[in-house]
């Protein structure tokens, strides 16, 4: 490409500054043709599109246009590139595999997985669930004894209680260990947990909760009446 370069020896700025004028690609912020400190006209190359208009305004004569190699314009650069991404994901969309559809074979199979594997996380939360309750039973202490009421009024008496155990809290604690086991227990057993959103979460901690509730319940009911 063509660039203008200022011939030193006779560019004479104070008797003419017109190429600094009248240049189009020059603005204020960023002047293609400037005033050096030697009082001479430079032109940045850099930014010259080799127009030429500044070759025929010098009165001197003191402005040819020179063959430098070629420079890539910013703008022009990074269009470049974009159009070179896009011939490269136009190349990998060509070379990816094609996206497999499923048969109807195959969609019967993926649902049946996916049924089985819910069974299998319903009978995890359910089984640890009447686990914990026996064992909280056993943890929590012997229920205390029902006194037989005298009258009516021990009856209706609201300080008149039995079947109640000493550390009923240790039993909320072995509900939290069987919730939170059960998703070692699924890694261990190959189940995807990372498929599991927090409603199948709420839904695994409710039915151990539920278990867990009616077997210490059940152990403890059966306990009291056969004292």
């Amino acid at each position: 490409m063509q660039v203008a370069r200022i011939k030193k020896e006779k560019c004479d700025t104070t008797m003419c500054n017109r190429c600094v004028k009248f240049c189009p690609r020059s603005t204020k912020t960023q002047p293609v043709i400037y005033i050096g400190r030697n009082k001479k006209a430079t032109v940045v190359e850099e930014l010259c599109n080799g127009c030429g208009k500044c070759v025929k305004i010098c009165r001197e004569k003191a402005i040819e246009m020179v063959t430098v190699a070629d420079k890539v314009n910013p703008d022009t650069e990074v269009e470049q590139k974009l159009e070179e991404l896009e011939e490269k994901k136009e190349e990998q969309k060509q070379t990816a595999p094609p996206k497999k559809k499923e048969t109807p074979e195959e969609k019967i199979a993926g649902k049946k997985s996916r049924h089985v594997e819910r069974v299998i996380r319903t009978a995890i939360a359910c089984g640890l669930g009447i686990v914990a309750g026996i064992v909280s039973f056993f943890l929590a202490g012997t229920p205390s004894a029902i006194a037989p009421a005298a009258n009516v009024t021990d009856v209706l008496n609201t300080t008149y209680a039995g079947g109640v155990q000493a550390n009923p809290f240790v039993g909320i604690l072995v509900l939290l260990v069987a919730i939170v086991i059960q998703k070692t227990i699924f890694m261990l057993i190959k189940i995807d947990t990372s498929k599991l959103g927090k409603k199948d979460w709420f839904y695994q901690g409710f039915m151990t909760f539920g278990t867990w509730y009616l077997s210490w319940t059940m152990m403890l009911s059966t306990s009291t009446l056969t004292a």
